[in-house]
């Protein structure tokens, strides 16, 4: 095999994901030239990933109205001496992916989306008995091929990484850890999530962070330009200063940020994703999503915390509000619940048990 293509536009987590099976298909076809097609605005996510040949950033959306005239596929074509791809991974797998990988090879593999399975847990409230992360359900429409194992985890590079060609400084690794308590640790807290039932409420993230700081923790808020109003209305209500890594002009610079803290406190949302991949111990608090649906953290020691109403999960992504009214899923953790998750997880045990406050 000469040539690999692997399509997933967006969004940040979920490119995130994409990350150890990108490892393994380098692992298992070295000599293959292996490229991803991205939206732009998640390109960082394998900006220095030396396992990729090429970047290509898509934008627009592609359908199939603008194929004809998207450049970015006849540059595809030509960058191959084959010009197509001997093998394409649509982890997308959507009318847009479709369209867009139509004419780059004629071996397209796609994800299982597992929409029954959503359908049950959203309408019917049934969790599966065993929950199949969205990692793995990248892997499996390849698993009739030679394909190397593995569970390393996610990965998202730095400069520093590829110079070095070593993954992760040393520093990052679990068995160097030597905070186990909050005094003296940093804390790093995203609050911000796309979608707002996905949004631990401000005024719980302040009484957490007042909690941890009165332990001796120093806290360092993390987001993206699209989370620095939610940002600012939590440093201005916590009692002392708390570090501001919001706003972020790029995703290397919420890696500087994360590489730095010893345990990140999030949402379920991209950050989640980019910690895990940064091997950093997480806290994740769950609202109106359930970690069934196949997206808590991967390969990092966790904690997560959740109020099990039972109108979980109302959306399989998140909605823009409570469709009951009453919000309980998030109004219903406690800041305690999550502080003592924090500090559990600071203290060795990430066992990802979930935590009903």
């Amino acid at each position: 095999m000469e040539s690999i293509l692997l399509v997933r536009f967006s969004s940040l987590g979920d490119v995130i994901l994409t990350t150890p099976l990108v490892r393994q298909l380098q692992l298992s076809y070295p000599d293959a030239a292996i490229d991803v097609a991205v939206a732009s605005r998640f390109a960082g996510v394998y900006e220095f990933n030396p396992r990729i040949r090429r970047v290509w950033a898509v934008d627009p959306s592609p359908t199939a109205d603008n194929l004809e005239a998207d450049a970015t596929r006849l540059s595809m074509h030509e960058s191959l001496p084959g010009r197509t791809y001997d093998l394409i991974v649509d982890a997308q797998n959507n009318l847009r992916s479709a369209a867009f990988v139509r004419g780059l090879g004629t071996t397209v593999r796609r994800a299982p989306k597992y929409r029954l399975q959503k359908l049950a847990m959203v309408w019917m409230k049934q969790r599966p008995a065993v929950t199949t992360h969205v990692v793995e359900r990248y892997r499996q429409p390849l698993l009739d091929l030679p394909l190397v194992f593995d569970t390393d985890g996610l990965e998202v590079w730095t400069p520093t990484d590829r110079s070095s060609g070593v993954y992760l400084p040393p520093t990052r690794s679990m068995q160097t850890r030597s905070i186990t308590s909050l005094r003296g640790a940093t804390i790093a807290v995203a609050p911000g999530a796309h979608h707002a039932t996905k949004r631990w409420p401000a005024d719980k993230f302040v009484a957490a962070i007042t909690i941890l700081q009165e332990q001796g923790a120093d806290v360092v808020l993390l987001g993206s330009e699209f989370d620095r109003s939610t940002c600012d209305a939590i440093a201005h209500r916590v009692i002392r200063p708390v570090h501001r890594a919001d706003g972020a002009p790029s995703l290397q610079d919420t890696i500087t940020a994360l590489d730095a803290a010893d345990a990140l406190l999030v949402n379920d949302s991209g950050v989640l994703h980019l910690g895990a991949a940064r091997r950093i111990p997480t806290v994740a608090v769950f609202g109106s999503t359930v970690p069934e649906l196949g997206f808590g953290p991967y390969g990092v020691p966790h904690r997560i915390v959740q109020q099990d109403v039972g109108c979980r999960p109302c959306s399989h992504i998140g909605r823009s509000r409570c469709p009951k009214g009453h919000f309980q899923c998030m109004e219903g953790i406690a800041p305690m619940a999550v502080v003592d998750a924090l500090e559990g997880l600071l203290q060795g045990d990430g066992s990802g048990t979930h935590f009903a406050s």
